[in-house]
């Protein structure tokens, strides 16, 4: 069985009913960092006493960060946006926060929806008590799997991007890309199965396969000095790939910045469709940022 995740599409088929479908990456994720990690070095804290504990503790990238504001030092660890939030977007969340309803701004047609007609509202909300909001439906509980209009939404973006025919009722919303790979490895996978990680990798990887007790598997990227690329060894990722449950693929890649090209990933997909049960978790935080 083949299964393709991503955070932002993805398809799922489980005996675990919990786990919704399909994952996607929260749109306030949008900084990525550039620690270089491998299997050679891929010890997150010392051994303890107990072998069979998780080999886990704080994050490496946040970890640098809180040193960098407690030294004053220039931070190279995280990346952090250079824009702020459009400011449509930013009057949108303040007229839902203040007036507890959907006025369409997650529909399909809320591009329609002008700036100036954004602030007249808040300024009609500011004016008015709380008394006046007779019901509020959008500071509540959401459902596990997320709101159905943010998922409507979602899926129009899909639809209008690639053309990709998915219901609302098989998407999930998560909580960042964090929580759409631990999703992902905690459903398809049990203690002691393989996942395959191509190495140098980001740290999420192989610390989630460490908190779920998952075997990670390394397949080492090298620069090629006459392609100017990175390239794999074919034999090496055959090897892996056989009797793995999952592999995780990030592309364009951190920290590399590879893409891998379309025979690469059709290869992959070869791979995993001559295994019983193997799954692709598809990393694509970095979607958007290819360049010619």
């Amino acid at each position: 069985m083949i299964t393709t995740f991503c955070h932002q599409l993805g398809y799922l088929r489980s005996s675990v009913p919990a786990v919704p479908p399909i994952l996607r990456r929260t749109p306030s994720v949008v900084a990525d960092t550039h620690i270089l990690f491998s299997s050679k070095n891929r010890s997150i804290m010392p051994p303890t006493d107990n072998e069979d504990e998780p080999q886990v503790k704080e994050s490496v990238i946040r970890l640098m960060t809180r040193l960098a504001m407690q030294y004053n030092a220039v931070n190279l660890s995280q990346g952090f946006p250079n824009e702020p939030p459009p400011r449509k977007v930013k009057l949108a969340l303040a007229q839902a926060v203040l007036s507890g309803k959907d006025e369409g701004l997650l529909q399909y047609n809320h591009c329609d929806i002008t700036e100036q007609e954004l602030t007249d509202s808040l300024m009609n909300l500011l004016t008015k008590s709380s008394e006046d909001i007779v019901s509020d439906e959008l500071n509540q509980y959401s459902p596990p799997m997320g709101r159905a209009d943010a998922r409507k939404a979602v899926s129009n973006y899909y639809s209008r991007l690639y053309h990709y025919k998915v219901s609302e009722d098989d998407i999930t919303l998560t909580l960042g890309a964090t929580e759409a790979v631990a999703t992902a490895l905690r459903t398809v996978g049990r203690p002691g199965d393989k996942v395959v990680i191509f190495e140098p990798f980001h740290e999420l990887y192989s610390s989630q396969c460490e908190i779920f007790y998952l075997d990670p598997v390394y397949v080492t990227l090298k620069p090629n000095k006459e392609s100017n690329e990175w390239d794999y060894h074919t034999d090496e990722l055959k090897d892996a790939i056989k009797g793995a449950k999952a592999i995780i693929l990030n592309t364009p890649h951190n920290p590399t910045g590879k893409c891998f090209d379309w025979n690469e990933l059709k290869q992959v997909v070869d791979l995993c469709l001559q295994e019983e049960d193997c799954y692709i978790i598809t990393d694509e935080i970095y979607e958007h940022m290819t360049y010619p």
